[in-house]
């Protein structure tokens, strides 16, 4: 009956990819099941493979005086043929009569029994496979959909395509290769692995980035984000850890062919690809890309949230189609960036009036850096102070003793200059020996026009240096003559300015 089990197995394992150990195992569990339907459960089983995987079944049975019961007990004179060294009350191990034993009902329990545990060691394999594969991508190909749901055929299973995970880009038919990642594989209520897979998570665009560009793939070049607006945009900050190799270029390939292969993937989804900068300013002025910025101002560090002045021209491509350019900067750089105009800031001062000055903001230099090397690590009150005050042009004053200054109110030489050593010292908490410095050093520096003096004693005063320095050639001779001159003193000629 069992005699062409061997050959079968081997088919078996060859078609499901499952160790041939494993379905012996099967084999030899229905077997027993199957006879125990039949007879008590106090009977004893053992099924032995020959070395073509062919089953032997023995049971064990009592040796007894008289047998009552000839499927559980065998005669001590029957066993003793079998064995001159058996005793009363052992076991014997005799070959199960596989015609007999085997009837219509238990073949077919041990076949059921069979089908069921090949398909549960099935599923229990697939589920490890994909197990290990977790957080990989996968190719596979369109199979079928249901309720937008999309079911990928990915072999001896299918993956399961969710509607959220889809971009509204994309759309497949019956064959159609899909590559997707594979997030998150369980088994649901029936044992059935259920493999989860997206088109739309960051980690899909990471490992898409991990596949075209080498530098990311051995770590060179770091991703630190990813935000993405599914058909829209997708935004990707990067780092180098190399100094010589620049993540932009590097990300973008020599003539844009590497995001392009990305962008391709993706059914041409814009990419921003970001620099991403410990300096959270520079982070955030680089994330609203494609737009130009005027200043990034931090205006709550511990609530991180920002100001970001652009160009008049510059707004809609700061806020991106339907305000998506700014929102995924915003959540690239986990700051609440509100979007402002130069005309926004010029028309309302008062949006900054505690924080910066308006010639701060408007200065051909652009934002000055603030001192923390820390990732975030912006302080709203040293945004605050940190001001660009004439009185940093002051030499032989430190700049720690010029920011106390600035601190306490005194920003700027003019307001320094109108006031007197006790007033320095009621202001600030500097002692007197620095307050007597700062007072030299601005009688040795600063100059100061009175704005208020009388205006004829200003011309008087300007007509005296005018006297002084304006001086001309004598066309004749070249000697310097001036306008009171109506001769050369040199060569005699006659002169004059009219």
């Amino acid at each position: 009956m069992f005699n062409n089990v061997g050959i079968h197995l081997k088919q078996l394992s060859e078609e499901k990819g499952i160790n041939i150990d494993l379905l012996t195992e099967i084999i030899e569990s229905t077997i027993i099941l199957a006879l125990r339907k039949k007879y008590e459960d106090s009977l004893n089983f053992h099924v032995v493979f020959d070395d073509n995987h062919n089953p032997t079944v023995y049971k064990g049975v009592l040796v007894v005086e008289e047998v009552n019961n000839s499927s559980k007990e065998i005669s001590f004179e029957d066993a003793k043929k079998m064995d001159a060294n058996i005793s009363l009350g052992d076991e014997v191990w005799i070959i199960v009569d596989q015609i007999e034993e085997f009837g219509r009902i238990e073949s077919q329990i041990a076949k059921t029994a069979f089908n069921q545990k090949l398909a549960e060691l099935g599923r229990n394999l697939i589920y490890k496979e994909f197990k290990i594969r977790e957080n990989q991508l996968v190719n596979g190909y369109y199979q079928r959909e249901h309720k937008g749901n999309i079911y990928i055929n990915l072999g001896e299973t299918e993956g399961f395509l969710h509607k959220k995970d889809q971009s509204p880009r994309e759309h497949y038919s019956q064959g159609d290769r899909i590559r997707a990642f594979i997030y998150s594989v369980e088994n649901d209520r029936s044992g059935h692995p259920i493999i989860r897979l997206t088109r739309t998570k960051g980690d899909f665009i990471k490992k898409l980035f991990e596949i075209e560009i080498p530098e990311v793939a051995d770590g060179t070049i770091e991703i630190k984000n990813v935000v993405r607006q599914p058909g829209l945009k997708t935004k990707v900050a990067v780092h180098s850890h190399k100094p010589e190799v620049d993540p932009v270029g590097a990300c973008i390939g020599q003539k844009g062919v590497r995001i392009q292969s990305i962008i391709k993937e993706i059914e041409g989804e814009k990419i921003d690809i970001v620099k991403w900068s410990k300096d959270i300013r520079e982070y955030i002025d680089e994330s609203i890309a494609p737009a130009k910025t005027i200043r990034v101002i931090i205006t709550d560090a511990e609530k991180r949230s920002a100001i970001v002045i652009v160009p008049d021209d510059q707004l809609a491509l700061a806020l991106g189609k339907n305000g998506y350019n700014i929102k995924l900067a915003s959540h690239l750089t986990k700051y609440y960036i509100e979007l402002k105009t130069e005309s926004d800031i010029r028309d309302n001062p008062e949006i900054l009036s505690n924080i910066i000055s308006l010639n701060q903001i408007f200065n051909d230099e652009g934002p000055e850096e603030l001192g923390s090397n820390e990732e975030n690590d912006i302080n709203i009150e040293e945004n605050v102070q940190v001001v660009e005050s004439n009185l940093f042009s002051l030499e032989n004053i430190d700049k720690t003793v010029i920011q106390k200054l600035i601190d306490s109110g005194i920003d700027s030489i003019e307001t320094l200059y109108h006031l007197t050593e006790v007033d320095i010292l009621r202001k600030t908490a500097l002692d007197a020996d620095t307050v007597k410095n700062i007072i030299n050093v601005l009688k040795e520096s600063v100059e100061v026009v009175d704005e208020d003096a009388d205006e004829d004693d200003y011309s008087e005063k300007e007509g005296e240096i005018i006297e002084e320095i304006e001086v001309y050639e004598c066309p004749n001779c070249g000697t310097e003559i001036n306008e009171n001159m109506t001769q050369c003193p040199s060569c005699g000629i006659n002169i004059s300015f009219e």
